[in-house]
């Protein structure tokens, strides 16, 4: 028990202290510097422009190496990147497209999304929701509308089909209201959307304990998972300061009338559009995995309720349900609706 809580002691410090230093100080020291050795400084800001320096008593670099400029700049960038890095949820949804005023400002790809999802998603999503309603019917009446439900079935099959021949992968989720105006936050939505669509299960609440059984059971894919949320945040921090270069480039090259600001403007664009798309990108990796997770290891979390496994998986969207209900209203009726595993149960699993 104590090498398993010290091996994840250290591991989590590992993970915190690459997520600081490659999401954090890596990104903020490029802003940093191009401001410092470059919006800030001869030639761009003038002849009498000198370079930052809060260490004017470093008259001879230390080592060799650290002037009092560079330590500057180091000292300045680790102070940010501290203040940075809690910010990465807000980072997040700025780049999503739900921070506040971010659906107004980009209200125009919002409606090209959602004319691509009105082609290719509003069907099947209208079709789910009629089906849900008759297994919700079934389960508070008893009684099976066998030729609705069949009926439904096929509809989705061809809905699934017809989608498939024009856009085979998946870029924005069913639910219309996880719907974003960013490439960025619709994968984000896609993958959070996953486990609900196909199992019934809230993957705000069940995750921490998918977590749980990854760590016991498949330690290589959690790490896998959590490398690729490293490169998310890396990929989407230098994304967030190269989009601040842009602003910064043209509002100067602006005022001062100088041409090869507009020219870094230009290539820091191009750096915002290339880290953009790796994260979304990323994102669908992360997707795929976390979507393993679910797939092979969410029984797991029954088995550890000592609940019984459900017959399919209409019968299972209720059992998640209920359990969701329990865990986050602490009802014990909720928990007392589900079925109860018994050793037959537990033959079965072990044969």
């Amino acid at each position: 028990m104590m090498d398993d809580l010290t091996n994840f002691v250290e591991g989590l410090i590992n993970q915190l202290g690459r997520s600081f230093f490659f999401a954090g100080f890596l990104p903020i020291i490029i802003c940093v510097a191009i401001n410092q050795y470059v919006f800030f400084a001869s030639p761009y800001a003038g002849a009498d422009a000198a370079v930052w320096n809060l260490f004017p008593m470093v008259t001879s670099p230390i080592l060799g190496l650290f002037s009092g400029e560079l330590l500057t700049t180091i000292v300045l960038s680790l102070v940010l990147a501290l203040a940075f890095v809690p910010l990465n949820l807000f980072v997040v949804k700025l780049f999503e497209g739900q921070a506040p005023g971010m659906k107004v400002l980009l209200f125009p790809f919002f409606l090209r999304h959602k004319q691509h999802y009105n082609q290719h998603y509003s069907q099947i999503a209208a079709r789910r929701a009629e089906r849900l309603a008759l297994l919700q019917e079934a389960e508070e009446t008893g009684d099976q509308n066998f030729d609705a439900r069949f009926a439904l079935e096929d509809d989705l099959n061809n809905l699934h089909a017809q989608k498939e021949k024009k856009a085979p992968i998946q870029t924005l989720p069913y639910d219309r209201r996880r719907l974003s105006p960013t490439l960025y936050g619709n994968a984000w939505a896609v993958m959070e959307e996953y486990p609900l669509t196909r199992y019934g299960m809230d993957s705000v609440v069940f995750w921490p304990y998918i977590r749980v059984i990854l760590s016991q059971k498949n330690a290589e894919l959690l790490a896998q998972i959590d490398n690729l949320k490293l490169f998310i945040d890396v990929v989407t921090h230098l994304a967030l300061v190269m989009g601040i270069l842009v602003i910064e480039g043209l509002v100067f090259a602006a005022l001062r009338l100088q041409i090869g600001l507009f020219g870094l403007a230009l290539i820091c664009l191009l750096f915002f559009l290339g880290f953009y798309q790796a994260g979304v990108n990323y994102v669908r990796m992360m997707g795929v995995s976390v979507a393993q997770g679910f797939d092979l290891y969410r029984l797991d979390i029954l088995k550890a309720f000592c609940l019984s496994r459900p017959a399919d998986l209409d019968d299972e969207y209720w059992v998640w349900t209920r359990l969701a209900a329990f865990i986050r209203r602490g009802e014990p009726f909720y928990f007392d609706m589900l079925a109860q595993a018994t050793d037959e149960d537990e033959e079965d699993e072990a044969a």
